[in-house]
């Protein structure tokens, strides 16, 4: 049953990943704003797996005691206690970018027993690469990032629950120089070779099941059928605030909202602000998956907005090959917005890295916009920017200092107004007709989106 409700926002159980506070402290006058638009729509309830850090983990190699500052569990990888030899694999010091092996189980040859395996990233997923890991009889996966920065660990997700069932960690430079010196490993491609030294890693984690919910805001276009929809996520890394990724996201459409507020569009807006996308991407493919094909068939567009506030960071507009029929459209749209707030547009392949996948793979046009992470800004997304290349655009991705302190505002007032061009076409594109023009126009300037306070809107009609 369809709910009559103010927007909200949701905050998730206590001891999962969270990043509404975040949020909050960015916008609160724009949730203050927006909790009186009165928009009618449902939450989006469901079921799902959370995963705690129950703290104590560590690694004992080469003499020395590592703990929690060094190593993190992987999001749903199970406690364990592995002793065993250290096999290195396809190592490459300084080594950047996913060109590591370990995605297919022949990447590890013949591993000796309790082998504790350590893996760059590849051109797969890190679930892939335990997934292969455990497949070849490894005992404990360890998760290396060569290039990061010292102090620095990132934890990825296994997605769900139950497809690892060995110890699954990441740790940082300096954990993983220990136990490549003690392991022996080389710039030798191909499967890795047990050292002469064992390492000790005690893991503590826990999984469970709980309730939790996306918030599904709406506001009923004039004419029945035709949906655009937006989408941020709500919560955070359990390592980090999470204010850039992605209360940024967040704020830029609450913002919108505010900017709709008394407006009556053609086509009905749709905003989603996720739950669980910081693990594995669980209320968008929830929403995403229920939907009838009569349903799918009148989203026009599915536009994501997730990290825009990058401190080093650029203006990303999706450009992904193999989307969707009308998401080249609804590209163009953004692109041109973000030129007309100043940006220089960049293509971007987030592929499955965000809550617009679940909705390509039902067949609806995707679109959205993105200021990088942590991988190095390449010479042409710096070209068009003011980034620094060869640095991460957010050297606080996933980390601790994703604070307010750290957010590019500027970027983010640009990249929120690619979202904003979807209310202004300026002809007609195929599958994206330009529903969303309004009794009144939404002008976009000096970068922002149809805010009362900081653009034009200029009366068009009733």
């Amino acid at each position: 049953m369809r709910s009559r409700r103010p927007l909200r926002a949701h905050r998730p159980r206590p001891g999962t990943a969270n990043a509404a506070d975040a949020a909050r402290t960015l916008v609160f006058g724009a949730v203050v704003a927006v909790l009186v638009l009165a928009c009618s729509g449902p939450a989006d309830a469901y079921n799902s797996a959370t995963f705690v850090d129950e703290g104590g983990s560590s690694l004992e190699v080469g003499g020395r005691t590592f703990g929690v500052d060094d190593l993190r569990p992987l999001v749903f990888a199970p406690p364990g206690d592995v002793d065993g030899p250290i096999v290195p694999i396809d190592w490459v010091p300084g080594a950047t970018g996913r060109t590591g092996k370990g995605c297919s189980i022949t990447d590890y040859g013949d591993l000796p027993a309790h082998a504790i395996v350590l893996v760059r990233p590849g051109d797969c997923l890190r679930r892939d690469q335990a997934v292969a890991a455990q497949q070849a009889g490894a005992a404990a996966f360890v998760a290396v990032y060569p290039g990061a920065p010292a102090g620095i660990v990132f934890r990825p997700t296994l997605i769900e629950p139950g497809a690892v069932n060995i110890p699954a960690v990441a740790v940082s430079r300096e954990v993983t120089e220990a136990l490549v010196v003690a392991g022996g490993g080389s710039g030798t491609a191909g499967a890795g070779t047990a050292g002469a030294a064992t390492a000790h890693l005690v893991t503590h984690a826990r999984t469970a099941q709980a309730p939790t919910r996306s918030v599904i805001a709406e506001l009923p276009g004039s004419k029945p059928g035709p949906v655009i929809m937006l989408g941020a996520h709500l919560d955070s890394v359990i390592d980090g605030p999470g204010v850039n990724d992605d209360g940024s996201g967040v704020a830029a459409l609450l913002e919108i909202a505010r900017a709709l507020g008394g407006t009556r569009p053609q086509a009905t807006v749709r905003m989603a602000f996720w739950s669980g996308e910081e693990l594995g991407l669980h209320g968008s493919f929830h929403y995403a998956a229920a939907l009838s094909a009569e349903q799918a068939r009148a989203l026009l567009v599915y536009a994501n907005v997730d990290m825009i506030a990058s401190p080093n960071g650029f203006a990303g507009v999706y450009d992904e090959p193999g989307a969707p029929a009308g998401s080249s459209a609804a590209r163009e749209l953004l692109s041109s917005a973000v030129t007309r707030a100043g940006g220089t547009p960049v293509g971007i392949d987030l592929h499955i890295g965000s809550d617009h996948y679940g909705f390509a793979e039902a067949g609806v046009a995707t679109a959205g916009v993105f200021s990088g992470a942590s991988d190095p800004v390449s010479v042409e997304q710096a070209a068009a920017s003011r980034a620094a290349a060869g640095q991460p655009a957010d050297a606080c991705y996933h980390q601790s200092c994703d604070d307010l302190e750290h957010a590019n505002l500027g970027l983010a007032r640009v990249l929120a107004a690619g979202p904003c061009g979807l209310h202004r076409p300026r002809r007609q594109q195929p599958g994206v007709t330009g529903p969303l023009r309004a009794g009144r126009r939404v002008v976009v300037s000096h970068g922002r989106c149809g805010c009362p306070d900081t653009c034009v809107a200029g009366s068009q009609g009733t």
